[in-house]
């Protein structure tokens, strides 16, 4: 259940910043905890737009209970400040891609529990902004993580709201899941979505550089919706381009995320399941082969 905010004390370290917002560490009833607190409205957003976001987020929040989706304290919507009071991470899987090349098992695990979360949400939430910065990590760089949670729900759409676009492949504006426009059609913004996104993160994870590098958000939707564009998997000239970071299941899991098609794109459940039958396959392997998949 998500209580009220009573006593929320900040601290002066900034975790995160966005538009018209910083996510602070803070302290609430004897724990560290984070805080989405609302700081600036100078960018043509009006406060009930923001309240809006964070209702959004604190209603699909406060719906869920998971072992990979945040979980959050209390709310306060009322003005001049609103926000939202949640569980305290450790770091973002974007801030360890920077200057890291993970490896495969680590990429694997984190994949699967990502797949986990999204399982969880898809039969009635989507998630709508999967990215790196979105997804929430515990002991990052131990033996395996103890915990990895997805996070930022002030895009997220209960099913029964679903937006209805012109493109099947529609979501966000991000590397993630930028698409633009497709042929003329009315499409509703299903799971497929998320799953899309997820195939951009992983490649991500495993590439070790961002997607699209150096391409805008208009010539990244043109080479995806236009030219009918995927990235390179495997990639060549990244960090991570070691073909034994590809194996052929691999490969194909993220060739099937990318689907033309979204209706062939494999659900999250499946996409968890393939991952953890692969790394069990991995870590089985007693050849000097499997074992340079293990560590390259």
């Amino acid at each position: 259940t998500v209580g009220p905010v009573d006593i929320v004390k900040l601290l002066p370290v900034v975790l995160g910043k966005g538009a018209f917002g910083r996510v602070y560490e803070g302290t609430y009833r004897g724990q560290r905890v984070a805080v989405k607190q609302v700081v600036d409205l100078s960018e043509g957003a009006t406060l009930e737009d923001l309240q809006a976001s964070f209702a959004q987020e604190l209603e699909v929040l406060g719906r869920c209970e998971h072992p990979n989706i945040l979980r959050i304290l209390a709310a306060c919507l009322t003005p001049p400040r609103p926000c939202l009071v949640m569980e305290l991470m450790d770091t973002s899987l974007d801030k360890m891609l920077h200057g890291r090349l993970l490896p495969l098992p680590l990429v694997l695990h984190i994949a699967s529990e990502i797949a986990l979360g999204l399982a969880y949400l898809h039969p009635t939430i989507l998630h709508r902004d999967l990215k790196p910065a979105n997804v929430l990590i515990n002991s990052p760089w131990g033996e395996q993580p103890t915990a990895v949670k997805l996070s930022d729900f002030g895009l997220s759409r209960l099913r029964n709201t679903a937006l209805v676009t012109e493109c099947p492949e529609a979501g966000t504006v991000s590397v993630h899941n930028v698409h633009g426009t497709a042929p003329p059609g009315r499409y509703k913004i299903t799971y497929q979505s998320d799953i899309y996104s997820y195939g951009v993160v992983l490649w991500e994870m495993l590439a070790g550089c961002r997607p699209w590098d150096g391409i805008g958000t208009v010539g990244i939707a043109c080479q995806i919706t236009l030219l009918g564009k995927r990235l390179g998997v495997p990639p060549s000239a990244t960090p991570g381009s070691c073909p034994s970071r590809w194996p052929p299941q691999l490969c194909e899991l993220l060739n099937e995320c990318w689907d033309k098609d979204p209706e062939r794109r494999p659900a999250a459940a499946e996409l968890a399941k393939r991952l953890l039958l692969l790394k069990q396959k991995l870590q089985g392997g007693a050849s000097t082969d499997a074992g340079s998949q293990l560590t390259c």
